[in-house]
């Protein structure tokens, strides 16, 4: 396994070489082999024909183009080729040249669109017919046929070497381009639980602030002529910063990832609305609730009835001033309708829609695809109505 995977490192390095460097072993080894056995005799003959200055220039001709090979592939072989039948219609010895041009094949299928792979098997057979036809060259149809076929076979090697590397390039692209594509899931993964929590930090702060501020004025306001109902006020406070810190706390373990071991407060939900009602009760701020019996949700969407109702009822807190709110929970057909109105001092004072409590409540519900109106209702007051479809029914349009 070692050696094998010392090969594979020592390959990976050499095809990591620039590409002239290949191109110029080519020249260098490639000639070296061919060209001295240019200079022996000729089979045919038993005599080597004389080494003019035509020889030179062809002997360079199949050579040195070599050089741009990678940039030229198709031009290459058509010099090449052409050069190596004139070479030998004239007579001269071709030892091992005709390697050159078996590599100038090789290239034209490894660098070469289809047409120009079948335009260098038209020029080579043309060159070949050239010395058929020759009646001092000793080709023979069966040589010309087991050329065509040898180069043919250079051809689609070449070919079948770049098919592998266009599919590896492919198959590494798209694996970047998938990790890209996680990282970025995982980036907007990160970036929506931070909004989650935010959203709960706000409801879960509003909302509790709210509370203690009305508390405490009452109890500063009542502390002096009634004692008891400020001890009652400051029992108040007391309860509900406790509930906000245990929420805080499940939040702030999720923050650090405080899994291992970790005990989690539940998720409050719709069976919590009472504690809510109560808080505002003894906030002084009368609260009716009409929950439907035997409501059974998913998880998410009991999380996200409860803040609805807990940032509206903080609303009416805030804005409404002396009130009476009504709370009314209901579902059916694979959706949940929630509906907070009160009958306070409707948009005097109050936000313009477009306050963090409001924004939260309409991306919470637009998680599932339902709809908001938060809007003041005929004679004064507020309303607040939420749908949230969540089983068949899902789907609705989104405020």
């Amino acid at each position: 396994m070692q050696v094998s995977n010392g090969i594979q490192s020592k390959w990976d390095r050499i095809r990591g070489l620039p590409g002239w460097i290949f191109d110029v072993a080519i020249v260098v080894i490639g000639g070296g082999i061919a060209v001295p056995s240019a200079f022996g005799t000729d089979l045919s003959s038993g005599v080597a024909k004389g080494h003019d200055l035509v020889f030179y220039t062809l002997l360079a001709l199949i050579v040195l183009p070599f050089l741009v090979r990678r940039r030229f592939p198709l031009s290459v072989f058509l010099v090449t080729s052409m050069a190596l039948v004139l070479y030998s219609f004239l007579g001269y010895t071709e030892g091992a040249l005709p390697m050159m041009v078996l590599v100038g094949m090789y290239t034209v299928g490894s660098r070469c669109p289809p047409g120009q792979m079948a335009a260098a098997l038209v020029i080579l057979a043309s060159g070949m017919v050239v010395l058929y036809l020759d009646p001092t060259d000793p080709l023979d149809f069966g040589n010309v046929v087991s050329n065509l076929a040898f180069f043919a076979a250079a051809l689609m090697f070449g070919w079948t070497l770049r098919s592998r590397r266009e599919r590896l390039e492919a198959l590494e692209a798209r694996a970047e381009a998938l990790e890209r594509e996680q990282e970025e899931e995982a980036l907007r993964a990160v970036e929506g639980e931070r909004l989650r929590i935010a959203q709960e930090l706000h409801d879960v702060m509003a909302h509790s602030m709210g509370v203690i501020a009305v508390q405490a004025g009452a109890g500063m306001h009542v502390i002096d002529r009634d004692p008891a109902e400020a001890k009652r006020a400051l029992e108040n406070i007391s309860f509900t910063s406790r509930s906000t810190l245990t929420e805080l706390r499940r939040l702030l373990r999720v923050l650090r990832d405080e899994t291992a071991g970790a005990e989690f407060a539940p998720a409050p939900g719709i069976s919590d609305i009472g504690r809510l009602i109560r808080e505002m009760n003894d906030a002084g701020v009368e609260v009716e609730l009409h929950v439907a019996e035997d409501l059974d949700v998913p998880g998410g969407v009991d999380l996200t009835a409860y803040r609805i109702v807990q940032e509206a009822l903080t609303n009416v807190l805030k804005h409404a001033g002396p009130a009476k709110a009504t709370v009314s929970v209901t579902g059916g057909n694979g959706a949940l309708e929630i509906e907070v109105s009160d009958d306070g001092r409707g948009v005097n004072g109050r936000s313009d829609g477009s306050g963090h409590g409001l924004i939260g409540m309409r991306e919470r519900v637009a998680i599932y695809g339902g709809t908001l109106i938060a809007e003041p209702t005929d004679g004064g007051g507020f309303c607040v109505k939420a749908r949230i479809p969540w089983g068949e029914d899902r789907g609705g349009g989104r405020a």
